[in-house]
């Protein structure tokens, strides 16, 4: 075994390490870790670990990774964020250097710390699927912003067919009033979840007119009873 490091931990073979609660491989710049007490980075082969409840992280409510709700992600995500004082990381760019470059600026260190801090809680918050789009840059801004946009790209895609597939609506030859109905409102759901609802009445009219000819008058009253 290595040299005992920080938090109690040991260097073992193949980068490995070791503790009584958790335990983190590191094998080619790739880290695993069985509990999510310590966060491991590797650089080059060498591996540092963290303790963040050191820092007071993970003292929060643990969220569903993002997977495709954006929206709700992005509300459950903000908040830890905010509590950890690392925001402003997200909603900032990186300070401009004082004018000696030679100097260390605290402004400037004080932001890079909490943009890292930012970026790996990011990181962590996202499934697989996505970890190239908020890896792929250098900071918490940056990513947040890349999600963002990605997820309003593919919202008003689906928006845009989801209107079409409203104004086009037909009753299928199948269908029975109830179950074309049911498609029609499974659609506004959809729609009103994207942020563009609709209102019952237009509603009943975009069944009415997606009824065969002469079979609206019959199913008025019944169409309007539904909701």
């Amino acid at each position: 075994m290595g040299p005992a490091i920080a938090g109690c931990h040991r260097l073992l073979p193949c980068g490995r390490w070791s503790n009584d609660v958790a335990r983190v491989a590191v094998c080619f710049g790739v880290a695993r870790a069985d509990t999510a007490v310590d966060v491991v980075s590797a650089v080059l082969g060498r591996a540092a670990v963290v303790k963040m409840s050191d820092y007071g992280r993970f003292s929060v409510p643990r969220f569903a990774q993002l997977d495709d709700d954006y929206k709700k992600w992005a509300v459950y995500q903000r908040a830890p964020l905010k509590k950890e004082k690392l925001w402003k990381a997200v909603v900032t760019d990186r300070p401009a250097s004082g004018a000696d470059a030679k100097k260390s600026d605290p402004v400037v260190e004080a932001w890079d710390a909490m943009n890292e801090a930012a970026l790996a809680t990011i990181h962590m918050s996202v499934k697989p699927v996505h970890l190239n789009t908020v890896t792929s840059v250098d900071t918490a801004k940056e990513a947040w912003d890349a999600l963002k946009v990605m997820f309003e790209a593919r919202d008003n895609a689906q928006l845009l067919r989801l209107m079409d597939e409203l104004s086009s609506l037909k009753k299928g030859d199948d269908e029975n009033i109830i179950k074309f109905a049911w498609r029609a409102k499974m659609i506004r759901d959809e729609l009103a979840m994207l942020g563009n609802p609709v209102d019952d009445n237009t509603l009943a009219l975009r069944v009415l007119s997606g009824l065969a000819s002469g079979a609206a008058e019959h199913y008025r009253g019944r169409v309007q009873a539904l909701w």
